[in-house]
């Protein structure tokens, strides 16, 4: 077995377990939000909201924190390996990801107590790097019936603006995928499966309607967050 395969075997296997790891602290009871509601949440400022998103932040801390300490054990268990190369290049590895993952934690702890003291009414002072995870950095995506649920009840101009950043995010994920189409399009046509590249044409048509589809969506919003009260 070569090394890049030796490789390949190894960061398949960190992220199935990271993977799983996630989906474990992600159960139907978790305090835990999605992005949009986040983002409605931080936007409506109201005590019971902050509320909500210190006990978000405080589960996300935690989340991050068992991710830490997962990547700080398979650093560990890399050294062991008797490939010197897999060991040294996985170790590494691992232990900027547990780096990472503890400066996600001790950010998102910071949250949770200035949303809790703005709950209560007391002066507070968000942490710097505080912004992306107000942004719903970290989050789960919202399931259908989370989205059914946003659309059903949106009235306020919070609501709005919470679907509308979601809406310009898939747009920019479908516009994404478009890309990636046209570059295998590209590497397809000329070759003994060119047909492959009609498939991807295809799929750049699917791609690109769908990222309209959002847009429209997202102004939509934008629209109703403007006459909303």
């Amino acid at each position: 077995m070569t090394t890049i395969r030796i490789h390949a075997l190894a960061i398949g296997t960190l992220a199935l377990l990271i993977l799983a790891g996630t989906a474990a602290a992600q159960t139907a009871a978790s305090p835990i939000l999605n992005a949009p509601e986040v983002r409605r949440l931080v936007a409506s400022a109201q005590p019971g909201d902050n509320a909500r998103l210190s006990g978000h932040f405080a589960a996300l801390a935690e989340r991050y924190a068992a991710e830490a300490r997962r990547h700080t054990a398979m650093a560990k268990a890399f050294v062991g390996n008797p490939s010197r190369s897999l060991a040294t290049g996985m170790s590494a590895h691992c232990t900027r990801l547990a780096e990472l993952s503890t400066q996600s934690a001790t950010t998102v702890r910071e949250l949770a107590t200035y949303h809790q003291k703005l709950a209560s009414g007391a002066a507070a002072t968000p942490p710097a790097a505080g912004a992306r995870f107000e942004g719903g950095a970290g989050t789960p995506t919202p399931t259908d019936q989370e989205l059914n649920a946003m659309a059903a009840k949106a009235r306020t101009p919070a609501d709005h603006r919470a679907l509308q950043e979601y809406f310009l995010t898939l747009a920019k994920r479908y516009t994404a995928e478009a890309d990636e189409h046209v570059a295998l399009a590209q590497a397809y046509r000329g070759t003994r499966i060119a047909q492959a590249a009609v498939h991807c044409d295809r799929l750049i048509s699917l791609s690109r309607d769908s990222a309209k589809d959002a847009t429209a969506a997202a102004m939509m919003h934008e629209q109703l967050a403007g006459i909303a009260r």
